[in-house]
């Protein structure tokens, strides 16, 4: 299949944009359905036209889709009869497309096309025909590119078809610039109690940079079995690394460090260290959480274990 270009005024072609129709996946799929990274896949599709006039792009669409959500593409387009004939149909398609990010960067991507067409010259009160569907599945490679036929026609033997490819989206460095302003709450609960409030604070981040903060607590613990004074030293450093704002939502990659240790005098210090990374995804306003486990070696410590609950609020 060539790739040629045709001029504008030889076919009729409106594009539109990719519009994001919802983070949650849709109502009754499998709760047993593996879940992709919580992140977002930037889907590429070209618009291919095949009728008499040969091989034609209609034009090339790119959208930031969460993964496990929806994009929706329009286009509209005139197809010529490829048997010599007169034969004029206009056609309107609507693909909803639908990708999971794969852990390599490509993505498994659901296309679902409806596509409604008239042809010209058609008497008025004419029966409209009825919409054409299709569904195809493809699982594609980062960035690799594959063709899925979107309609076929019966009556000029014209077809419309995908060139689809995907990847892990990324900021735009060139794009401009813009901040992201947060709102971090730490909370801890010892044992089995619930997380309680300990502190609030405000961070701010130009997208594709890092914003971080540091804390720490020192919390007393009973003597040790030889009556010796100790404390349990805590401290996490949580960065937080706006990646990109898509359909009014934002892709937030969090980095934990830090270590709980157990202080004794006259002793080496007894550490439990904390490493995560994680991705959230967060509409204004919206909050989101993630707690941290911490469990000691055993009852010599003093204590058994710490939760950590760590809140974020986005505005942008």
């Amino acid at each position: 299949m060539s790739r040629g270009r045709t001029p504008r005024h030889a076919f009729m072609a409106a594009m539109a944009l990719l519009v994001l129709t919802g983070a949650a996946p849709k109502p009754g799929r499998p709760a047993a359905e593996p879940a992709g990274p919580v992140a977002a896949v930037r889907v590429t599709i070209e618009t291919v036209l095949v009728d008499r006039r040969g091989t034609q792009s209609v034009g090339t669409d790119v959208a930031d889709i969460f993964s496990g959500s929806s994009g929706v593409l329009k286009k509209t387009a005139t197809l010529l009869s490829r048997t010599g004939g007169e034969a004029r149909e206009m056609v309107e398609m609507t693909a909803r497309l639908s990708p999971t990010l794969a852990p390599d960067g490509g993505c498994a991507l659901r296309i679902e096309t409806e596509t409604r067409s008239v042809l010209a010259g058609a008497k008025a009160g004419a029966r409209p025909r009825p919409p054409d569907r299709v569904r195809a599945a493809v699982v594609l490679k980062p960035y690799e590119e594959k063709l899925v036929e979107a309609y076929s026609s019966g009556v000029t033997q014209g077809k419309i078809a995908l060139r689809v490819r995907c990847g892990a989206a990324v900021s735009d460095p060139g794009s401009e610039a813009q901040f992201v302003d947060f709102v971090l709450d730490v909370s801890r609960g010892d044992g089995d109690k619930d997380p309680k409030p300990l502190k609030s604070n405000r961070l701010r981040a130009l997208i594709g940079h890092e914003a971080s903060n540091h804390f720490s607590f020192n919390v007393t613990l009973d003597p040790d079995s030889a009556g010796a004074k100790r404390y349990r030293k805590e401290e996490v450093e949580v960065s937080l690394t706006p990646v990109l704002i898509s359909g009014g939502r934002l892709q937030v990659d969090v980095a934990l460090q830090g270590e709980l240790s157990t202080v004794t005098a006259g002793d080496a210090p007894s550490s439990h260290p904390i490493s995560r990374r994680d991705t959230l995804v967060l509409s204004p306003g919206q909050a989101g959480s993630l707690d941290i486990d911490v469990h000691s070696s055993g009852d010599a410590e003093g204590w058994q274990r710490v939760r950590y609950r760590l809140g974020f609020t986005a505005a942008f």
